[in-house]
């Protein structure tokens, strides 16, 4: 049961904290004071999808809090499933909307997800809005309203998930019954991939390695060439002498002048160089002839990665890449080459959860036929309290190709006056009978599901005088077991409630302001008979209004 929702900077609401109590509480207010707002800001609550113009403007963020009593079973597994299995009696559900867009959830002060919020908010309320009208024109959601009211949705749920089971193997079926030259044809390209990427002898880490190598003999090449040059220049060629030759021959020539003074030590300097230059141009000689420089192996490697490169162009963006496509080529070759006893196997299967399929999907049906019968006999029944006397009810089910929905269509057909023939609903009810077929239907289901709280959103649509009295007559009766929460324009169901509340909007400093405020004694009084009123109030209206009250509660007894 909800407990409590507080608002702020939501839209035209500053800051509100509304308490809920159980039975019916009716939300009234001028048009456009923000009505609308409160079952927004519960939908955020919910796990519904909201926008960041949502938030009040000049606000940075939008923050919505909503605390539940009494959680049933199906959310507590769903928490204790998600690692919140230790809450409280009382769930407080918080929702923050950023005015840059983003969104933050949390359950009991811990983070949580909007999907988790979503999951659990389905079993936590159900809010009837003018788009559930519309629904119900839809005959696609027929069969969801026979289900939940007979209880079916379990072996729908069931039937559904066979379903997926025999689609599947329809397409492995469908995958597998190629033909037999467009067989070929797979079969050879994927010999070629196969027999490519295999020839290539790769590995994971392959290409780094050869990269790693092709730079260090790109290295040695250049250090071979600068060694040679080198060599050359100091030790010369056949043709050429080399610096040491020279150098030789310039010690040599001083070497006759050792007996000057003058000239001795620059003998002696010369000869040093010689024998210096002689023993680098040794050692430069003994580095190149180490230097292991082979020009066929370096071509090798930069063919080897020219191939990968190949490779990664047709088959992937990396060597883990082309060894993936490998190993699901070779899978396909493999399925193919053992198509004819795989197509045998998974037609076989196919056909055996066809009949799975079929023997349920009958088995739904009739169950679905025996539902909607009592079905139309409760809508039928609801709606003579609700000023339809005359509402004929059936259900026409069609076959069709089995499917997620069964083997047969359904659409809920209505005769809203004696005479007439049941026809679609789209094609004969106006608004105001659509909100009352609807909320038999929502009368019908009430005892269907273990949902505490039911919220009405302008539930009167279309409908006024004895047809709204009936409805609000409804929802009271609902509220005596369910709380019910209703927005309405209606001064007859206003009256009906257990409790009110008046969303009242105002101006201030350029601003517009939107409280919530619970009415009691002769505020409520003014508040019913401004809504069937016009602008004046007399008090004629008034005592009008006290009566409606009184009778309210004493229907309420």
């Amino acid at each position: 049961m909800l407990c409590q929702l507080y608002i702020e900077n939501l839209a035209v609401i500053e800051k509100a904290s509304i308490d809920f109590q159980h039975g019916m509480t009716v939300f009234t207010g001028e048009t456009g004071a923000g009505k609308s707002i409160v079952i927004d800001a519960l939908n955020a609550c919910l796990g519904q999808r909201v926008g960041r113009e949502i938030v009040r403007t000049g606000a940075k963020k939008a923050v919505v809090v909503a605390s539940f009593s009494h959680i049933p079973d199906k959310v507590q597994a769903i928490l204790a499933e998600n690692g919140y299995g230790d809450e409280e009696e009382i769930l407080v559900v918080q929702r923050e909307i950023s005015a840059d867009g983003g969104s933050t959830v949390r359950l009991g002060g811990r983070p949580a997800t909007v999907s988790l919020l979503r999951e659990i908010g389905q079993y936590l309320v159900n809010i009837h809005g003018q788009h559930d009208n519309q629904q119900l024109l839809s005959a696609e959601r027929h069969l969801s309203i026979i289900d939940a009211f007979g209880g079916l949705e379990k072996q729908a749920e069931s039937y559904r998930a066979e379903f997926a089971v025999l689609r599947e193997q329809l397409r492995r079926l469908k995958a597998l019954s190629v033909g037999e030259e467009e067989k070929k044809r797979r079969m050879e390209l994927l010999q070629f991939e196969i027999g490519e990427i295999e020839k290539a002898r790769l590995s994971p880490t392959l290409e780094e390695m050869l990269e790693e190598k092709a730079r260090k003999l790109r290295d040695s090449e250049k250090i071979a060439e600068a060694l040679g040059e080198a060599a050359r220049a100091l030790s010369g060629t056949e043709e050429l002498p080399g610096a040491c030759d020279l150098l030789s021959d310039a010690a040599g020539a001083l070497d006759k002048l050792r007996d000057f003074p003058d000239f001795a030590p620059k003998a002696e300097a010369v000869e040093n160089l010689r024998i210096e230059l002689s023993d680098i141009a040794s050692g430069l000689s003994d580095s190149f002839q180490s230097l292991q420089y082979d020009g066929g192996e370096a071509e090798a490697v930069e063919r080897r990665l020219r191939q990968i490169a190949r490779l990664k162009s047709r088959y992937g963006g990396s060597i883990p890449e082309i060894l993936s496509r490998l190993e699901k080529d070779r899978d396909e070759l493999s399925a193919l080459a053992s198509q004819k006893e795989d197509l045998r196997t998974a037609a076989g299967k196919a056909r055996a959860q066809k009949e799975k399929v079929a023997a349920l999907a009958n088995d739904l049906t009739e169950a679905r036929i025996d539902a909607a019968v009592r079905l139309a006999h409760t809508i039928e029944e609801e709606a003579r309290s609700l000023e339809m006397p005359a509402l004929r009810v059936e259900t026409s089910f069609a076959p069709c190709k089995l499917s997620s929905i069964g083997n047969h269509s359904a659409e809920i057909l209505i005769s809203a006056n004696l005479g007439e023939p049941p026809r679609p609903i789209a094609k004969i009810a106006s608004g105001g009978e659509l909100s009352r077929i609807m909320l038999a239907i929502k009368s019908a289901l009430a005892d269907k599901d273990n949902l505490d709280t039911l919220i009405f959103d302008e539930i009167d649509t279309g409908v006024s005088g004895k047809a709204a009295q009936k409805i609000g007559l409804k929802l009271q009766k609902i509220g005596s077991h369910r709380q019910v929460i209703c927005v309405t324009h209606s001064a007859q169901i206003a009256a009906l409630a257990d409790h009110q509340l008046l969303i009242r909007k105002s101006t201030s400093g350029g601003r517009t302001f939107t409280e919530v405020l619970p009415l009691e004694g002769e505020e409520r009084a003014a508040e019913v008979a401004r809504i069937f009123s016009t602008d004046h109030v007399t008090d004629l209206m008034l005592q009008t209004a006290r009566s409606m009250l009184e009778e309210g509660r004493r229907e309420g007894k």
